[in-house]
């Protein structure tokens, strides 16, 4: 099966664009007109753009994204304020909050029906576990043992392993990518996932509107549901000028029989498996997950889906009891439960006033003693993500960051390198990934922490989206991720602090940059 190619979204998108801007400019018109009838309006607007200010200071939000926005409002003292008010917060995706907080765990019940395992790694080393058990309270995902992990570092060392599972399938399959393109990756998926939906096999899948709107054609949903794949576009992309588009499913999930899951950096398009050239060679990784803490990433699955695509169906069908049992005899043996180490995958949410990846980033970098490797593609963080490197690093914790040594955005990669001299100052290490552009997003620490998922180290990522990332604690495979890592870095070349220097006006065009940062 071949994925269609779009014929006439660039046209759409084109056309969306120019309609965002005339709306844009209609509403500044119409605003300029009545201001200058109205001497009180203008004073009432100025007004409400102080007690915006006055609101973000207090908020409970990322200091750098209130700064930009105080900034923005105090340029334009008299759109500013409403702007931020339509705009700039929560309100927009407030129906998309409530549809998911009313499907969110409700039967939350089964996530512990196999046994937490978070006592036996607090009682194992309590400073880890009490990083898992505020990932357990925040997110509701617990810690599980007996789940094994296989690591790919690469897309195209995937492909193989995850065909054959796929074809293993006899219950169901859930999909779940920000982006979806035709080409060999997604044409070997999906004619697998035809294949199943006409054997009977409950295949559903989730894609992002506006990560693959200038790549699959705009009834690809319903042209999935005609082949037997249930299929739900997220956060449709309309005509209407609204923020709450920047909410956007960046989550990467395959999920089978609730059995094996894979999980990571990836999407479906062929420079991820490097069929094709896009910015040298395409570095990223996943993970592939066997055991109960599948169910975690089954459960974030079907909150989504249930809450866009009701079905009104128990999570109890997609419950795998024979790996349950198997689980429940495990944990009698506390030597058995440290040989297998420590899974838990979490789900991240824009909806909430909890941030929790960045949250998790900063505790691993608090808990570090002896070193912290991290991928980023981009490196666009808040004072506080940027204290914690510094201080990572000051206290004499080998602090590396691998970076693309190929942008895939220039003004993004522009923004990283800004982020580079006050980190190489504190003692970080920074490299950039030579043969090509760097996708992974994956931190590794002191041979007993690693993280892969979808959460990069940018505001989008930590503030406006959906993202998943699998924790692994005393693992076999964190041992692993950290030597791709130091492979990696064999290839890369090392930045020094002389490499940031830059002149006047390049150092104005970075805090321009750094104010737009959280809109990015």
């Amino acid at each position: 099966m071949k994925l269609p190619r779009p014929r006439t979204r660039s046209i759409k998108a084109a056309l969306l664009m120019i309609i965002f801007i005339i709306q844009i400019v209609w509403l500044i018109i119409t605003f300029n007109n009545l201001l200058a009838y109205s001497v009180w309006l203008n004073i009432l607007l100025t007004l409400f753009s102080v007690g915006m200010i006055l609101y973000l200071v207090i908020k409970n939000e990322s200091p750098a994204y209130r700064m930009s926005w105080i900034i923005l409002i105090s340029l334009f003292p008299v759109f500013g304020g409403l702007f931020y008010f339509l705009f700039g917060n929560k309100r927009p995706a407030r129906k998309m909050s409530k549809k998911i907080q009313e499907q969110v765990h409700k039967d939350l019940d089964k996530m512990y029906e196999v046994p937490n395992a978070k006592e036996a790694l607090l009682e194992h080393d309590f400073r880890v576990g009490s990083l898992a058990n505020y990932i357990n309270n925040y997110a509701n995902m617990p810690v599980y043992s007996n789940t094994d992990v296989e690591y790919f570092p690469s897309g195209e060392s995937m492909m193989e392993t995850l065909i054959r599972d796929l074809e293993s399938a006899q219950n169901h399959i859930f999909v779940e990518f920000f982006i979806i393109e035709g080409g060999q990756m997604s044409d070997a998926i999906f004619n697998v996932l035809k294949k199943k939906a006409a054997e009977g096999v409950d295949v559903r899948l989730i894609y992002d509107d506006f990560g693959c709107l200038m790549r699959l054609p705009s009834n690809f949903d319903k042209q999935m549901e005609e082949i037997g794949i249930k299929a739900l576009k997220f956060n449709p992309i309309k005509p209407n000028l609204t923020l709450a588009y920047n909410t956007r499913d960046h989550r990467k999930i395959i999920e089978i029989d609730s059995t094996i899951a894979y999980t990571g950096g990836l999407n479906l398009a062929d420079e991820y498996i490097n069929t094709i050239d896009r910015f040298g060679y395409w570095k990223d990784n996943m993970i592939r997950l066997q055991g109960p803490a599948i169910w975690n990433l089954t459960t974030l699955f079907l909150d989504m889906w249930n809450a866009f695509y009701p079905t009104d169906e128990s999570y109890d069908k997609f419950i795998n009891k024979e790996v349950r049992l198997q689980t429940n005899q495990l944990m009698d043996s506390k030597e058995a439960v440290l040989a297998k180490g420590f899974v838990q995958p979490f789900g991240d949410s824009p909806l909430d006033d909890e941030a929790l990846g960045e949250n998790v980033y900063r505790d691993i970098l608090n808990i570090a003693q002896d070193y912290v490797y991290i991928y980023t593609p981009y490196l666009v963080i808040s004072y506080e993500l940027q204290q914690a490197l510094t201080l990572a690093a000051k206290r004499g914790v080998d602090v590396r960051l691998l970076t693309p040594g190929t942008p895939d955005k220039k003004a993004v990669y522009r923004m990283t390198q800004s982020y580079y001299a006050p980190l190489l100052e504190a003692g970080v290490r920074i490299y950039e990934y030579t043969p090509g552009f760097l996708h992974a997003k994956t931190f590794v620490c002191d041979d007993k922490i690693a993280s892969i998922g979808t959460i990069n180290l940018d505001y989008r990522s930590l503030y406006l989206h959906f993202e998943t990332s699998t924790m692994l604690y005393y693992h076999p495979v964190v041992d692993v991720i950290k030597q791709d890592f130091l492979e990696s870095q064999a290839e890369s070349q090392e930045i020094y602090l002389e490499d940031t220097r830059t002149n006047f006006l390049g150092e104005l065009w970075d805090s321009f940059l750094r104010i737009l940062a959280p809109f990015v």
